[in-house]
Order: structure tokens, then C-alpha cells, then sequence
């Protein structure tokens, strides 16, 4: 077969194009500092094929999965909240970013690829396990995973924490929800925004009067009371401190008993998870009870 030094030369002029559009892209994400071109570029990104090339190819050593540009993307994010330092650090012999946040020194987050035909990322805490949320940039969704956010809660590395920083790590991701949602994303990040904390639906209705009673025992034995609720509300109330946690039953339309957690903190600093993290009988029977009592939130994200 005959060399043709032009064809080989025009070829290589239309991989260095595919490989210069992508370094454009990636030197735009560094430099983005507005929730729209972040979001904008990293789509981008995610849909961008730089196996296009046909002559040239990436060394496996310096080419990183999307996970690597979501946790950077993420990353960008955080620091636009500037509520503490967010570092991205690339371990050794590893091809994704780990994202550490400066409020809880001994806990690493990553994003991995969610299950689901449709796309989308979990950020999850890498030694736990343990997910916090889902991001669907495509699609303009972000969840929170309220089940292992409450497990997350309870680990080693966030109780030595405390709970200041429990207080600061939600608060970021409010406050990152709020830029996705200032981006017609749909937000689900139910018990988490210290502003919002009634209010708050269980996945059940017409629980059983066996769920509550159980709750008076545990709280009896930590020497918590639990008393019922006054006036015209139909429930049970524990008090911590100056704090109220109020599990309230209400009819629906078909009659149907609804209930429902109301936080009463005139602080605004405690949320359903700050109590998860300071009582664990209550999240223990959170857990125990979860398909009645669980929050309702978008569990079919969520996929094990």
C-alpha cells in the first residue's frame, strides 16, 4: 500500500482539532465562575468523545472518566458558596477526584456513575460508602439520598466533627441547591434547608398506633419525654432544649391520616439531621420504621 504523507498529515490536523476542542473546554471549566457556564461546560464535557481522534490517542494516565469533571464541577460550585474550603485531590494510581471538605477533615467524597438509563451522578462518601446525593446535569436534577444522608450523619468521621460542622456542611448544600435551582433544576433536598424544617411528610399514611408508642418507649429510656401535642394539634412533641421536634397527624382529603415532622427552632440551625446525630434513639427508630416514617423524598434515584 502506497504512503500518502498528505492524507496521514490531514488526518492528524483533524485530531489535533478534536484534541485542542477539548483543552478548550477543560481550560473553560477552570476558569468558570458563574453556575450557568460551570453547568453549561460540564455538559458539555460529559457528551464530548475525544476517542473521535483516529491516529493520536490519550495515554490511559492522563485521561480522566466524567465522574473526575463532575467532582471538579462540583468542586467549583462549593468554593462559589464560600462557606468553608473545598480541595480536590487525585490520589495516586486513582483516575477520579476526591473532593474534601474543610469541615470534616476525616471524610473524603466522590462521584460515581448512578445505575439508571437516564443518567446522572452520586456523590458519595468514599469509606462509608454512604450517598449524598444525585446530580443529573443532562436532565436538571439534584436529590438528596435521605436515607444514607442519615446514616452519613451518624459515622465516626461526622460525630468527632460535631455538630457545628454538620451545621456547616448543610448549609453548603443548600446553598448549592440554590444555584441549581436559580437553573430551573428540579430540587429535592428535603430536611436539609435549616429555613425549612416543617412541614416535612412521612412516606405513610394512617400509621399504626404501635410506630408512636414505640417512639414514648425509646425516648422513656434515654430520659426524654415525649408528650402529647395541645390545643388543635393532633401528635406528639420531644423536647430538646429550646428546640421542639413536633411528629403531627393531620386528614387529607380522603380522609386519610398524613403525618408530618415540624422542627421548631428559633435559631434556624437545627434540622431533622442534627437530630439524628445527637439522639440516636430517634434515628434508630427512624431506621427501624423507615418505610412509615421515612421522609418522603426521590427514592427512585436511589438505586442499590
Amino acid at each position: 500500500m502506497n504512503f500518502d504523507t498528505y492524507n496521514y498529515s490531514q488526518q492528524l490536523k483533524k485530531d489535533l482539532e478534536v484534541f485542542q476542542r477539548w483543552q478548550v473546554l477543560i481550560e473553560a471549566l477552570s476558569e468558570a465562575n458563574q453556575t450557568a457556564e460551570i453547568l453549561d461546560i460540564t455538559k458539555k464535557i460529559l457528551v464530548f468523545d475525544v476517542h473521535r481522534s483516529e491516529i493520536m490517542r490519550v495515554a490511559s494516565e492522563h485521561w480522566y472518566p466524567n465522574t473526575h469533571w463532575i467532582a471538579v464541577a462540583f468542586s467549583n460550585l462549593a468554593k462559589m458558596t464560600s462557606l468553608s474550603h473545598t480541595q480536590v485531590i487525585l490520589p495516586k494510581m486513582q483516575k477520579v477526584a476526591e473532593l474534601h471538605f474543610e469541615e470534616f477533615p476525616n471524610a473524603a467524597f466522590q462521584f460515581t456513575k448512578a445505575p439508571l438509563a437516564a443518567g446522572g451522578y452520586y456523590l458519595e462518601e468514599i469509606s462509608q460508602n454512604l450517598r449524598v446525593a444525585y446530580w443529573d446535569i443532562v436532565n436538571k436534577r439534584f436529590y438528596l439520598d435521605t436515607v444514607h444522608f442519615m446514616k452519613l450523619v451518624q459515622t465516626e468521621a461526622i460525630q468527632i466533627a460535631g455538630v457545628e460542622a454538620l451545621t456547616i456542611f448543610q448549609k453548603r448544600l443548600t446553598a448549592i441547591s440554590y444555584l441549581l435551582k436559580d437553573n430551573e433544576y428540579s430540587i429535592d433536598i428535603v430536611g436539609l434547608d435549616m429555613t425549612d424544617t416543617q412541614n416535612l411528610m412521612m412516606q405513610q399514611k394512617d400509621l399504626s398506633a404501635e410506630i408512636l408508642d414505640s417512639l414514648f418507649v425509646e425516648a422513656a429510656k434515654q430520659n426524654f419525654v415525649l408528650t402529647l401535642l395541645q390545643n388543635d394539634k393532633d401528635g406528639a412533641v420531644l423536647k430538646i432544649g429550646s428546640v421542639s421536634l413536633e411528629i403531627i397527624q393531620h386528614r387529607d382529603q380522603q380522609e386519610h391520616a398524613v403525618w408530618q415532622y415540624d422542627i421548631i427552632d428559633n435559631n434556624k440551625r437545627v434540622t431533622i439531621y442534627t437530630l439524628f446525630q445527637q439522639l440516636p434513639f430517634f434515628a434508630n427508630w427512624y431506621e427501624k420504621w423507615f418505610n412509615e416514617v421515612g421522609l418522603k423524598d426521590k427514592r427512585a434515584v436511589f438505586v442499590d
